[in-house]
Order: structure tokens, then C-alpha cells, then sequence
């Protein structure tokens, strides 16, 4: 026999001894209404009228999809670059096939990973970003804990080796990653990226040198605060090490480390700042120093003896003839080799594409170089590498993936068995270098020609290519690798990376089809020719100087308007007698001026996702 309502709802309540006792007699109403039967009202279901499990997800979500229906409107009167372009999502998505899911609490932390400390990584828009971006970024991403509002893998380290207050906890830099690919996507204008100057501070840490004993322990995945500050006191009080000690060196490293990541996450001391300018100043001087030497390379430049030791000089030189061979010597006779590689965004260490570009120095001989190089284009050797496994992932989400698009004019695509693209990528290195058709005649010693590596920011391309077996750094033959992001940065004398397609437009060169990893190789290698022409051309040149000269007073009038503004916000408000009713006071405002005041704070830009309602538990809106 069915259950009535009120039987299911005393079932639910362990009996009818649990109900809640009557209330007293009510008055009734002036106006009767009719009461409905008492077999009625046992037949009656209690949970009628409450929204179903499908109604709730689906109001859960409405802000989300509001959000994804397009981008939100700047407020009137204000900045459109410091507006998101999207309402960032707390819940960014992460492949269950990721490594660090399945991670057991206690265990070691995988090798073949970069990890970043996770306090700096929470203060990452106050301590790594220029001022004017820090406040658009932390209240869209960042603020009332919405930097632990999204799911992050935490490991730990608290060891009695070297004892701190409290444990230092990482995250996976493949996480941070998609971090600020989701920062860059909602702030187009921003163009943050983990700089080699963050990795050399220590944002980022290779720990698979570290011996078992000191490797970081799996903590498990949050996506709150809460959880967060739960798994973090659940972490055992360091015990007396057992078993064999590490060796000095190891642990001194692993000090060293720990000390790094500790002062990572203060505030920067005067001392601080003043050491970190003087390093600022040699990294600068070295990115000067990787134009020089391409020059060199490319005959552009004289050669100088211990050029790679020693510091760039002013040398009085004669500009070079666009419109003739170079007539320098080619130092070294190099082959340059530029390397570029896409990974899929849900798993980071599928690499689904590699690009190769080769460029032989005794290709440009007797030819002249063109406005920016374009003439010597044409001797660029594309090389495009699909994994034939992974041919149909695509990325979409952060940028626009077009593996099916390589450039005709730069040469066809090549699909490889995962296996085998290590030793198809080493083939490059060796010769004829990419070269097509190339004919040899009986059995020669192959001759050993010095090599230099070229990526835009290439430090990620490396770590990849590595990841698959293909140690691109280990070879006797290698002169040195170039950075057309570094290079670039010196050009323009702009410490903020720029895109390789921004890069390509600064000297009007035609792209298109880019994050394709054949293509972005290939605009590497003209990137950097267009570089080492164009500096070249403008050395000792007035024009040169008066736009450094522009540069410099543009950045300096932006910082001062910026300090003036801090300023004037600081001192708005202030007075000596604002409590006193002696006339002194604050002017109290006119009808019409808190009428603007009003409408002012309502179009005041709110950046993030929108909050939700607060209700009690039987649905009633809470006015608070």
C-alpha cells in the first residue's frame, strides 16, 4: 500500500515522537477561507512546491551562462583594457587524466614536473604585476579568495632537515600556466607570462635533483579556502629523520631552496630591491649582447674575439647595405635551428606538434639582406611535426589551434608515431639539416657544423622537447641559444614580453595561421632576422636615439601620473575638525550632488563573476 505524504515525511524524521510541538491557537482571519479535509491533508506531500535537483544546478549555473553569452559592457567613464573580456569561472577545467589527480595523500611528488611555490602564486597579481594591472587582476581572479576558488594540486614540504614554522606548499606550474592563460584571456592588453627573471626568483623550481627523502609530499586537490586551510592542518609535525641522510650538497641545495621560497613570499626588503635592480641591469645588458651576436652570425656585425664572455661595445661601424651582400664575415659559419612546440591545453605533457625551422649562414652568402631580412626568407627550411596519435586534439579555449594549417610555402606536414619524433627531431640536427633533395656522393665523414638553438621564449619548447625524450641542449656542437622574446626586449628597450605575432607585426612581416607549431617555428626565424637587420640599420643613428629618447619619457610621464593619482587618492577625505558642529565641518551635499554621487557608484565597474543572493533555508531573500 503507497505511503501518504505525511507517513514519508514522519519516516524522514525517525517517527512521529520527533515532530516539532504545536503551535497555539491562531486568531482566525476576518475573511474565512474554505479547510481543506483532513483526508486531504494527509494526502498532501510536504516537499511540493520546492524547487526540483535539476531547477537548483540549473540556477546555480545561470551566472555562468550569462556570462558566456558575451563579453561584459564597460562601465561608462572607464578604461575598456582594465574590464575583463570574460567573467572568469571558478571552476577551470583539468583533465582527469592529469597526473597529480591520482596522487595518493603522503606520496611523492612525480618527477618530470615544475612546481611554484603556492603563497607567492596567491600574491601573484600584488608582487609580479605592474601596478596599473595589479587591482583589475586581483578583483577578478584573486580577491575574497577567489585565487583558492579553483582546483589546484598541492604538495608540500615541512622536513626536519632543515626545520621551518610552518610548511612550504607548491602547486604544478602547468596549473599556474592555465592561471595566467585565463588572465591574459579576460585581459588581452595585460600580456603576463613567467618571465625567465620570475623563474630565476624562484616562482618556478625544477625539484627532480632533490633525493626521496627531501621530494615534496602529495596533499591532495582543493578548490577552496576552506579546503585548503583543512589539508594544510592535517599535515604532520616533522619527525626526527630516519634512514640515510642526504649528503651535504643536496642538502645545502635543498636549504637554499626552501630559503628562497620562504623570502618569495615576504615583502622585498630596500636591500632586496637594490641586489634584484643589479641583477635587472646585467639581464638587460645580456639581452643587448643576444642581438649582437645574431648580427654576427648573420655578418652584419664585425667579429669580435670573446664577443660571448665579453660585454657589447659601442663600435663605429658603418650601416649595413640593404640592398647588397652583407661584407662581414659570418661568424662561425653556424646553422640556426628554431624550434617551436604545441602541447594540448587539458594535458600539458601531450605534446601534439613540433615545429623546426633551419636557416644555414652559407645560404645568405652574396645575397642581399632587404628591408628586415625578407630577402634571405626564402632560405628558411620549414619542418612540421604532427603526432600521429594525438592528430585529432585541437586547443580552443586559450588560443586557437590550427594543427591542418601549415603554411604550403613553408612545406608539407609530417605525421609521426610518438615513438619515433624524437629521433625524426635529432635527424634535424645532422645533416643535410632539412635540406630537400639533398644529394651525397659515396660515403663522407658527415662534418660537424656548430649549431644555435632559437625559440620565442623558448625555455617552455625545451622543457617539452625534453619531456619526450629528445634532450635538445645535449649537444657537443651547440654555440649558445637565442630568445627572439629576449631579443626583442632589448630592441625596444620594453621589459614586458611580447607575443611572437605582435613581434611579426611591429616589422609588418605576413602571418597568419599562427599556434601552428611548423608555422610559429618559421616566424621565429624571421622574427629574429628582422631583429638583427633593423637594429643593425638604426646603430649610432639619431633616429634610434630620439625614439629611445620618446620611450623613456612616455614610461616616465605614465609612473608620474600614476604616483600623482596614488597621491590625490590618499589625501581625499582628510580634515582636523570633520567632527566638529562649529562650522568647520565637511559642506554637506546638495540634492542634486548626492543624487550623482549615487549614480557614480552605481556605475562603478564590479569585475568578477556575479555574487549571489543570500537565502535562509525556506527561501526567503536575507536583507543584508
Amino acid at each position: 500500500m503507497a505511503s501518504s505524504g505525511i507517513q514519508c515525511f514522519h519516516s524522514l524524521i525517525g517517527g512521529e515522537a520527533n515532530m516539532p510541538a504545536e503551535l497555539p491557537p491562531q486568531p482566525e482571519p476576518a475573511t474565512l477561507t474554505p479547510v481543506p479535509d483532513e483526508d486531504a491533508k494527509d494526502s498532501e506531500n510536504p516537499f511540493d512546491g520546492l524547487p526540483s535537483v535539476q531547477e537548483v544546478i540549473e540556477q546555480s549555473r545561470a551566472p555562468e551562462e550569462q556570462a558566456k553569452e558575451g563579453r561584459p559592457k564597460s562601465p561608462e567613464g572607464t578604461d575598456s583594457r582594465f574590464t575583463p573580456q570574460f567573467l572568469p569561472s571558478s571552476a577551470s577545467p583539468l583533465s582527469d587524466a592529469d597526473a597529480h589527480s591520482q596522487m595518493a595523500m603522503g606520496e611523492p611528488a612525480p618527477r618530470g614536473f615544475s612546481f611554484s611555490p603556492f603563497l607567492p602564486v596567491t600574491r601573484f597579481c600584488y608582487k609580479f604585476v605592474s601596478p596599473q594591472w595589479s587591482q583589475p587582476l586581483a578583483t577578478a581572479f584573486f580577491d575574497a579568495n577567489k585565487i583558492y576558488n579553483r582546483p589546484w594540486d598541492v604538495y608540500y614540504i615541512w622536513s626536519d632537515h632543515y626545520h621551518t614554522g610552518r610548511p612550504t606548499t607548491f602547486v604544478p606550474e602547468h596549473q599556474l600556466q592555465a592561471l595566467i592563460d585565463e588572465i591574459n584571456q579576460a585581459f588581452p592588453e595585460a600580456h603576463i607570462s613567467l618571465t625567465e627573471e620570475l623563474r630565476e626568483d624562484g616562482l618556478v623550481v625544477n625539484l627532480d635533483s632533490l633525493p626521496n627523502e627531501l621530494r615534496p609530499l602529495s596533499l591532495g586537490r582543493t578548490s577552496s579556502r576552506d579546503q585548503y586551510d583543512l589539508l594544510i592542518s592535517t599535515i604532520p609535525y616533522p619527525s626526527q629523520p630516519t634512514g640515510t641522510m642526504p649528503d651535504e650538497r643536496s642538502l645545502q641545495a635543498f636549504k637554499d631552496m626552501i630559503d628562497t621560497m620562504v623570502e618569495l613570499g615576504k615583502a622585498k626588503s630596500k636591500a632586496k630591491k637594490k641586489a634584484n635592480q643589479q641583477v635587472a641591469v646585467q639581464r638587460r645588458q645580456e639581452m643587448g649582447k643576444q642581438v649582437s651576436r645574431a648580427q654576427r652570425y648573420l655578418g652584419l656585425l664585425p667579429t669580435k674575439k670573446n664577443e660571448l664572455i665579453s660585454g657589447m661595445t659601442n663600435l663605429a661601424v658603418s650601416h649595413p647595405d640593404l640592398n647588397s651582400p652583407a661584407t662581414q664575415p659570418f661568424e662561425q659559419d653556424v646553422i640556426i635551428i628554431a624550434v617551436d612546440v604545441e602541447a594540448y591545453e587539458r594535458s600539458p605533457k601531450t605534446i601534439t606538434e613540433v615545429g623546426v625551422a633551419t636557416l644555414d649562414t652559407r645560404d645568405l652568402r652574396g645575397e642581399a639582406t632587404g628591408p628586415n631580412g625578407e630577402k634571405w626568407f626564402k632560405h628558411i627550411r620549414g619542418r612540421h611535426f604532427r603526432v600521429a596519435e594525438y592528430k585529432n586534439l585541437r586547443n580552443h579555449e586559450f588560443v586557437e589551434g590550427c594543427p591542418d594549417k601549415f603554411r604550403a610555402e613553408f612545406g608539407t606536414s609530417e605525421f609521426a608515431p610518438k615513438d619515433d619524433l624524437p629521433s625524426m627531431l635529432t635527424s634535424c640536427f645532422h645533416q643535410p639539416f632539412s635540406k630537400q633533395n639533398a644529394t651525397q656522393t659515396g660515403p663522407t665523414a658527415e662534418e660537424k657544423r656548430t649549431i644555435v638553438l632559437l625559440g620565442h621564449d623558448i625555455n617552455q619548447d625545451i622543457t617539452y622537447l625534453h619531456s619526450i625524450g629528445f634532450s635538445v641542449l645535449n649537444r657537443s656542437n651547440l654555440a649558445e641559444v637565442l630568445d627572439t622574446a629576449t631579443m626583442f626586449k632589448s630592441y625596444t628597450r620594453d621589459n614586458n614580453a611580447t607575443s611572437l605575432g605582435k613581434v611579426l607585426y611591429h616589422f609588418d612581416i605576413d602571418v597568419w595561421n599562427l599556434h601552428n607549431a611548423g608555422n610559429d617555428a618559421v616566424y621565429t626565424m624571421q622574427a629574429m632576422l628582422a631583429i638583427a637587420v633593423q637594429a643593425a640599420t638604426e646603430i649610432e643613428s639619431a633616429e634610434a636615439e630620439r625614439k629611445v629618447e620618446e620611450v623613456l619619457e612616455k614610461r616616465t610621464a605614465d609612473a608620474a601620473e600614476l604616483a600623482k593619482q596614488k597621491v590625490e587618492d590618499e589625501a581625499e577625505g582628510w580634515s582636523l575638525h570633520g567632527d566638529e558642529e562649529d562650522g568647520y565641518g565637511a559642506t554637506p551635499l546638495t540634492e542634486e550632488e548626492e543624487l550623482e554621487s549615487k549614480q557614480g557608484a552605481a556605475k562603478k565597474p564590479v569585475f568578477g563573476p556575479p555574487r549571489p543572493g543570500l537565502y535562509t533555508m525556506g527561501g526567503v531573500p536575507l536583507d543584508v
